[in-house]
């Protein structure tokens, strides 16, 4: 999916499809986010540069400052 537009102020990002929650930013080179719909969360990571995402079951993403994050479909991304 192509990235529309960020609003790092409001913590969103807009794709091709779905609006976005922004849960966590990699010194605004590559975002983890989120989604809910129909109660189940969807994740995803995304390339800002390339302004591509792409939606992932397990999350392979570590913040700047080391954080580690944990994707379940029914509670969405924590961070461990």
């Amino acid at each position: 999916m192509n990235i529309i537009k960020i609003d790092y102020e409001k913590q969103t990002l807009q794709s091709d499809f779905f609006l976005w929650q922004i849960i966590a930013n990699d010194k605004n080179k590559f975002l983890l986010l989120q989604r809910e719909e129909s109660g189940r969360y969807h994740a995803a990571e995304a390339d800002v540069k390339k302004k591509h995402l792409w939606e992932v079951k397990e999350i392979s993403f570590r913040g700047s400052e080391g954080d580690t994050y944990f994707f379940d479909e029914e509670t969405g991304i924590d961070k461990i």
